[in-house]
């Protein structure tokens, strides 16, 4: 036998190890929502393509701009010497960094776009035009007052770049630059030496990098800040991490005063805290073989499965000392009640996976599967170690005397304000009406999370308002489609302008390849590079160093290059590619490009609505929030609604009553509507989350309903002899779910934390309204010894 439990130790650890170490954070939220949905479509392919994964950005801040300008070239000049931290790191536009550089992409847009502008170029440097053009140039330079169209006139004299789309040079393409206008921000964007196999691995590059940066500012009046995919992956990771373990450490901690107030026995208390823990490893083992990764809210499950799993062991442990029975009795005596309860709190969490929420179906079947493993442990290991550990002693503690007396002044006393609090909030749900419902991004986002305040901090400084900017995303399965697909996007913005709909727009039909449209640009600006003496002696004649030559001259030299090569040709030095990483993709098979546009406040759908079409996605996080507030409210409803048929189904067969049915029925509804009256009152709106709360309460708090209902038959409707049976069991299984989910509310997302509030105040309302009020209600509906408990096996 000993041999036996050694090779099931060995086993279990096995497995537990095993399971775990498979385990990853996955910190996209877009993971929690439906995949199918236009907004998440076109938002999981702008983030997967375009959000540059493996890229930092660092942040320098400060109130003078000297200071931000010292601070951010000594930061990238501490990276660029660190030994083996970085493979690189750029802090100012490719036109200031290397203007001949920046020549190629230049080309490129020139060859790119239609050939009567190109003719118009060729126009404007012809012998009789070019001294006017670089004199235009010239006059332009002393009255502008922007630096950047200054610096980029001056590289550019003969106005090359006149013809495209505006500020596409500055090295952002409509997403956040380098420096903000006052010089009081800088933005250093850092690429690591390699991919990352884990977070950990992440988080320890981040703190190297940290510590780099931080050395290099000491003394200086300046703010740094860390955003971009790294430093979310790392922060978040390690937050879902700690939040997980913190309230698993909660909850025990809980659990254990509780058990010590109600039972004063140390043996037993230390086996189920044991076995909670085994529970909770086998279950984290489990959803590493079937999941790998774990969203936010799936790292949530680990306080809710072990408030639920202690529920059994409760249970288990209460009936040992009513019933003293050996382990075979005690397991016989438990079975029926634990069948029943963890089979519909199982059903509850499962049934999330028909929701199109995966971050909910991910939840529900971590806490399913955590609850069913905890009901075999508790009937299988537990139960004969309580026979084993109980002693003589009757219950003498305060609170298990007060529960066990049905007819004392704490029973009367909490009938009267369980009546008196469901008035009340019934009341409020009548006066002040349902919660208010807040579908906005911001219950998606990390909440007190330093790589989100950056990225708001950066977005706010150097890219505009993220929420009011549409990420207009064009995929296809050649460059054919994707060009003909923006070509008709480029009528749709320059007509949703007209229309006074959009503010502004990028299109990126300027970076993407037109190959007919190349030949001709080609031909025409070949006739100009033979030209290029007669350019640069110009340039000089009126004003302009040799220097100014170097962009323009590159320019007709590249195209020249073009000329004899290969047509499907692509930009390749270091600015092109900073500059294209950013608006297309063009590799293994995939061809994306994005833009941007800026719609009219109040105009959003009806620019969305205008742009729609087959591979045209205009997205923004402003937009997937309506688009959820749409979808989520009527799909819990579906989902309570099937739940409950599937709850009363499986109950007809323990109650076999359709009076008892309808009377759980009534009191599942009485709980949703008291629970929608407290929110109200609290001033809790209704969000993704903790609308789903809904359906974790059908099947958690609906087990106390089950449990004294089981209790009435099994008694002959006996109300005094089921609440002496059952009222320290609810007590304590109430108390330790509602700690479970209420230590969620300290979670690190947002939705998460909603989700717990809610569930912890409907299963504390759910506890008093069963308790208390049920019983009275069975009392009058079935009057003593009218139900024989010889209809339900004990």
């Amino acid at each position: 036998m000993k041999h036996y439990r050694l090779v099931l130790l060995l086993l279990a650890a096995g497995y537990i190890v095993l399971g775990i170490s498979r385990i990853g954070f996955n910190v996209d939220i877009l993971k929690l929502l439906p995949a199918g949905l236009p907004q998440v479509e076109g938002l999981s392919l702008y983030l997967r393509n375009f959000a540059n994964p493996d890229e930092l950005i660092v942040t320098v801040e400060a109130d003078e701009a000297e200071a931000a300008s010292s601070a951010s070239q000594a930061v990238a000049k501490a990276l660029r010497e660190a030994p083996g931290i970085v493979r690189e790191v750029i802090d100012e536009a490719p036109l200031e960094r290397n203007p001949a550089q920046l020549s190629e992409m230049l080309a490129w847009m020139l060859v790119n776009q239609s050939p009567e502008r190109t003719a118009q170029i060729a126009d404007r440097l012809s012998p009789s035009r070019a001294a006017k053009t670089v004199k235009e140039s010239l006059e332009e330079i002393g009255t502008t007052f922007s630096p950047g169209n200054m610096l980029l006139i001056g590289a550019d004299p003969y106005r090359f770049s006149s013809t495209l789309p505006t500020n596409v040079l500055s090295g952002n393409a409509g997403q956040a630059g380098f420096t903000s206008p006052d010089g009081s921000f800088h933005a250093i964007y850092v690429t690591p030496p390699h991919s990352f196999g884990s977070y950990r691995e992440t988080a320890q590059w981040l703190e190297r990098i940290t510590a780099v940066c931080t050395k290099a500012v000491r003394g200086m009046p300046v703010k740094l800040g860390y955003t971009g995919e790294p430093a979310f992956v790392a922060e978040i990771s390690i937050v879902m991490e700690r939040d997980m373990v913190a309230s698993a450490i909660g909850t025990l901690a809980i659990i254990t005063l509780l058990f010590w107030v109600c039972y004063r026995r140390v043996s037993p208390l230390k086996w189920l805290l044991l076995l909670l823990q085994l529970v909770f490893l086998l279950t984290l083992a489990t959803a590493g073989f079937l999941l790998h990764s774990l969203t936010a809210i799936g790292a949530g499950f680990a306080s809710v499965m072990i408030g639920l799993s202690v529920d059994y062991g409760y249970f288990v442990h209460h009936r040992s000392l009513i019933h003293r029975g050996d382990a075979r009795t005690l397991r016989r005596d438990c079975l029926n009640n634990i069948l029943w309860t963890s089979g519909t709190t199982a059903a509850a969490f499962f049934s999330l996976n028909l929701s199109s929420l995966p971050g909910l179906s991910q939840f529900g079947n971590m806490v399913g599967i955590g609850v069913v493993i905890g009901a075999f442990v508790m009937l299988g290991i537990f139960a004969p170690l309580a026979v084993r550990l109980r002693g003589k002693e009757e219950l003498s503690a305060p609170l298990p005397k007060a529960l066990g007396d049905p007819k004392g002044s704490f029973t009367r006393i909490g009938e009267l304000v369980a009546g008196a609090v469901v008035l009340l909030l019934l009341g409020t749900l009548l006066w002040k009406g349902f919660p208010r419902a807040d579908f906005s991004p911001s219950s998606l986002r990390p909440r007190d999370i330093s790589a989100q305040k950056a990225l708001d901090d950066l977005s706010k400084r150097l890219g505009g308002d993220r929420d009011a900017r549409l990420n207009l995303v064009v995929s296809g399965k050649s460059e054919e489609e994707v060009l003909t697909r923006l070509q008709g996007l480029q009528g749709k913005l320059e007509s949703a302008r007209d229309h006074g709909d959009l503010v502004s727009f990028l299109s990126p039909l300027s970076f993407w390849p037109d190959r007919k449209a190349q030949r001709e640009n080609l031909a025409l600006l070949g006739m100009l590079e033979p030209e290029s003496p007669r350019l640069k002696r110009t340039l000089q004649e009126n004003g302009f160093t040799e220097e100014a030559f170097i962009l323009d001259g590159s320019v007709l030299a590249q195209t020249g290059v073009w000329r004899a090569t290969d047509p499907s040709f692509w930009p390749d030095n270091d600015s092109s590619r900073w500059i294209l990483g950013r608006m297309v993709r063009h590799a293994n098979g995939s061809f994306l490009a994005l833009g941007f546009a800026e719609a009219v406040p109040g105009h959003e759908e009806s620019v969305i609505n205008s742009l729609r079409g087959e591979g045209l996605h205009a997205v923004n996080w402003v937009m997937l929030g309506r688009e959820l507030q749409g979808l989520m409210p009527g799909e819990i409803v579906r989902i309570s609604l099937g739940l409950i048929v599937l709850i009363l189904v499986i109950l007809a067969f323990g109650l076999k009553s359709l009076r008892a049915l309808a009377l759980f029925l009534v009191v599942t509804l009485l709980v949703l509507a008291c629970l929608a009256g407290a929110m109200s009152l609290f001033g809790m709106s209704c969000g993704f989350f903790n609308l789903a709360a809904v359906l974790l309460l059908l099947g958690t708090g609906t087990d106390y309903s089950i449990l004294l209902l089981l209790a009435l038959r099994r008694n002959g409707g006996n109300v005094p002899l089921a609440r002496r049976e059952l009222g320290l069991v609810i007590f304590l299984c109430s108390a330790s779910a509602a700690a479970g989910f209420g230590s969620l509310a300290w979670a690190g997302n947002p939705g998460l934390a909603d989700l717990g509030k809610t569930c912890a105040l409907g299963l504390a309302i759910d506890a008093m309204i069963s308790y208390f009020l049920l019983p009275r209600a069975w009392s009058l509906i079935f009057p003593l010894g009218t139900t024989g408990h010889s209809s339900l096996a004990d």
